[in-house]
């Protein structure tokens, strides 16, 4: 297995402007097992994935810091590749709290993390723009002293369908980069000329979102338009929760089993699983 260094010197030297490396995200060690196993670039943990697994929902507090750090644990263990964290708002509102935050995220071995301005706070869903620099900026200092090659992302979680709420999301992302995040990243970001005004706008490496609907621009496309990095949040778990699901009513309502046409042969994925030596 690849050393901490050589994993966070790797996941750093993948952020190239155009290159748009894959980072898909799995939700337990044995999707972690399968995406290695089909060699992905590197792999980042998800917040929504992983509350899922554990029957809760997704930034609403109900999963700690201890358990999003254990959890990302497990991802590396099973794992040779660099492993991002999805560590939602930081746990917690304060400066401080982040830095015990991504001080956690370097001791368990992640390569890098995200940083969210969402409160989970539906009255003031978003942090003011001078604290939510703040925390990214204490989140800066504490990676540059403790593990430089660690990759910093900013997420600005807020909307951007309005000329107005596009140029604010622009103004959170610069403001970022000004206090040395490494990467940028805004979920929201999915119309093609918006993400095009971005990149002009911003001179930092960007994640794009792509593992939801109705996003149909190829890995080509955005490595042509310069993005750094295409992450899939969710998307596979909702894929796999939602095959579930659907196996599910159509037993119970209809009374029939051809759901199971449907399954993979365990030959198609045990192959990736660790065996019996």
């Amino acid at each position: 297995m690849p050393t901490v260094a050589n994993r966070r010197a790797t996941f750093k030297a993948l952020h190239e402007k155009g290159r748009a490396f894959l980072m898909p995200n799995p939700f337990d060690i044995g999707t972690a097992r399968i995406l290695d196993g089909l060699r992905f670039d590197a792999l980042a943990t998800s917040s929504a994935g992983y509350a899922w697994t554990r029957g809760v929902q997704d930034a609403e507090g109900l999963i700690t810091r201890e358990d999003a750090l254990s959890h990302a644990e497990e991802i590396i263990s099973a794992s040779a590749l660099p492993v991002n964290g999805d560590l939602e708002n930081g746990f917690g509102d304060s400066p401080d709290d982040v830095v015990e935050t991504v001080k956690g995220a370097i001791e368990v071995g992640l390569a890098g993390c995200s940083i969210e301005d969402y409160t989970t706070d539906p009255q003031f869903p978003y942090y003011s723009l001078d604290l939510a620099v703040e925390r990214i900026k204490a989140a800066v200092d504490v990676k540059n002293r403790l593990a430089p090659d660690f990759v910093l992302t900013a997420r600005s979680e807020g909307p951007v369908q309005t000329q107005y709420e596009l140029e604010e999301t622009i103004k959170r992302l610069n403001a970022f980069v000004e206090v040395g995040a490494d990467c940028v990243y805004a979920p929201q970001l999915k119309d093609k000329e918006q993400i095009a005004t971005v990149l002009a706008a911003v001179k930092a490496p960007l994640n794009i979102l792509a593992g939801r609907k109705n996003f149909h621009m190829t890995r080509k496309e955005l490595g042509d338009m310069g993005v750094s990095r295409v992450s899939i949040g969710a998307g596979l778990a909702r894929i796999a929760f939602g095959s579930f699901i659907a196996a599910a009513e159509d037993m119970k309502d209809g009374g029939s089993f051809g759901c199971f046409d449907r399954a993979m042969g365990t030959a198609d994925f045990e192959s990736f699983m660790q065996a019996r030596p």
